[in-house]
């Protein structure tokens, strides 16, 4: 009995101390700079195609929020991608980041919306 309840206490003990993903936020600037400094930074628009071909961060690739789940792994396999989601005003990109921590993704910043955007869009 008492080698159970030790068995608990480790399990409980093991899980308290897991990392845990932490979805952080950035201003647009922040953003930038970020971005200009590390290259490997993925910037993920989930906007619909439509909304994206009106005009796009420079170096964003775009992924509908209402296909994240079924298709984000296999465009982005690596779990420890340093991940940057944008949509039209932050809405989808803070749903987007849930579900991308959902999914086991653990370096997620949520930076909002093309809206207010400080550079111009890329138009097509």
């Amino acid at each position: 009995m008492r080698k159970f309840l030790w068995m608990g206490i480790l399990a409980i003990f093991l899980q308290a101390c897991a990392p845990s993903t932490v979805i952080m936020k950035m201003t647009h600037q922040q953003a930038i700079d970020a971005m200009t400094q590390d290259a490997s930074i993925v910037l993920v628009d989930v906007r619909t195609p439509q909304e994206y071909a009106s005009g796009y961060v420079e170096g964003a690739i775009n992924i509908p929020l209402d296909t994240i789940e079924d298709n984000f792994e296999n465009i982005i396999a690596s779990k420890d991608t340093r991940l940057f989601i944008i949509c039209r005003s932050g809405n989808r990109s803070a749903e987007a980041a849930q579900i991308l921590k959902k999914l086991g993704y653990t370096n997620i910043t949520d930076i909002g919306g093309v809206i207010n955007w400080p550079q111009p869009l890329v138009q097509p």
